[in-house]
């Protein structure tokens, strides 16, 4: 039971009331609740969440408001919206015009008194607009006070709980997606503090109509592509057009010094949502300046607000038939600033279908002079089967990166390999 004591002073105190108890709801999904704002008032509701696929019409609940203090309570019912920032604290929008938003509820009753031990069912009739498919999040708000006591007055004793509403409205069409769109935007990379792990971010946007049951896994690949660590991003609820920040560890105690390449895997209620790359340098075991790259779309990296001009990826040559085995590429990069460049990137090569099939790192100790060139040459560790593919180079700079792609092909015996691809990256 979460329990919050206060006097009735500002709308503001009311709003954190409701921020705190859905806070409770995101994080334990704990169902019963109640609020007791002072000696004698206090009222329960239940449950504390409701999930439900809708279509106009229906009737949800019922939500069943107790008193459980010892003097009468006077209940008035609304609603709000719901929502969440980057890290998950629960928001709520007041509705100034229930006729623009797409789905409307109606409490039934919105208002009525409870001895003391009594309990009121109230129940929720939806009205679904016309069209509209996907998901609302209503948040019903119960606010108790003192028989008899003006709802406007500043002096008093109240208590307000809240129920948080997942509703899915379907469209006729069953060929209609109403699925979440997921996509990571950031990544970051960090020393956990403890000498022995990694702290690996992915903020996860959530683009679709639907909320979304999120978690991931991190996969650790050493500058050679092996496997050397993994672990697992914390899980959490996203809801449409918010975005969240899901954080996990990873035992580092195998990394050693050297270019590493950290793999993100996003999944919604279960199901594969995509992926995201960064590379991050190490300098032992868990001792990694912290590394962030930005994935959202923008300009080209060359108008990039960081000082100095991003470096760039000159020439990406690989051969256009191979056998398969040692396939050897080529990456020239251009420094086009005036003080030395880093390299710090990952190559990646997907099949037919852009379906990755592996990664490694950049490895380049040396720093490229201003205004010059850098020519980097990498063999690909494993053996591809025959087929076509696209190789990928991404070049990291200042929390940005700019990429070039070139595709190829793998053939059986008896093809031998001969010829190239060279592609130019644009100035």
């Amino acid at each position: 039971m979460i329990v919050v004591r206060k006097p009735r002073v500002s709308v503001l105190m009311f709003r954190a009331s409701v921020l705190s108890f859905l806070l409770c709801v995101f994080a334990t999904c704990r169902l019963p609740c109640g609020i007791d704002a002072g000696a004698g008032l206090a009222i329960r509701v239940s449950p504390a969440s409701i999930t439900a696929t809708v279509k106009n019409g229906d009737t949800l609940g019922p939500v069943l408001v107790t008193n459980r203090g010892t003097s009468p309570v006077h209940v008035r019912a609304s609603y709000g919206m719901g929502g969440h920032d980057l890290a998950g604290v629960p928001t709520c929008r007041a509705i100034e015009d229930p006729a623009t938003e797409p789905v409307e509820v109606v409490l039934q009753p919105a208002e009525f008194v409870l001895a003391p031990g009594e309990s009121m069912p109230v129940y929720v009739r939806v009205r679904v607009k016309n069209g509209f498919f996907g998901g609302a999040y209503p948040v019903l708000l119960f606010q108790a006070s003192v028989p008899g006591e003006s709802a406007a007055s500043d002096i008093g004793t109240t208590s307000q709980v809240a129920v948080l509403m997942l509703l899915t409205s379907t469209p006729h069409d069953a060929s209609v997606s109403v699925g979440p769109g997921l996509a990571i935007t950031s990544l970051t990379v960090a020393g956990a503090g403890d000498g022995r792990s990694l702290t690996v971010t992915a903020t996860c946007q959530n683009s679709g109509k639907v909320h979304a049951n999120i978690s991931g896994s991190i996969l650790i690949r050493d500058p050679e592509g092996k496997l050397t660590a993994q672990g697992a991003l914390s899980s959490a609820i996203c809801l449409p057009g918010c975005a969240r920040a899901l954080s996990g560890l990873v035992d580092a105690t195998r990394v050693r010094s050297g270019t590493y390449v950290a793999e993100v895997r996003l999944a919604a209620s279960g199901r594969p949502a995509g992926s995201a790359l960064i590379a991050f340098r190490a300098d032992g075991s868990a001792r990694v300046a912290r590394t962030t790259i930005d994935l959202q779309p923008k300009l080209a990296v060359s108008d990039a607000t960081e000082p100095g001009k991003a470096p760039r990826i000159a020439r990406l040559t690989v051969p256009a038939i191979s056998e398969g085995r040692g396939l050897p590429l080529e990456v020239v990069l251009e420094n086009l600033d005036g003080s030395p460049m880093e390299a710090l990137g990952y190559i990646e090569i997907r099949d037919y279908q852009m379906r990755r099939v592996g990664v490694m790192a950049i490895q380049h100790d040396g720093k490229a002079a201003p205004g010059g060139l850098t020519v980097i040459r990498l063999t690909w560790p494993d053996t591809l089967l025959p087929g076509y593919y696209t190789v990928r180079v991404t070049l990291q700079w200042h929390g940005e990166s700019t990429s070039l792609s070139a595709p190829f092909v793998v053939g059986a015996a008896p093809f031998v390999a001969g010829g190239s691809i060279s592609l130019r990256g644009e100035r």
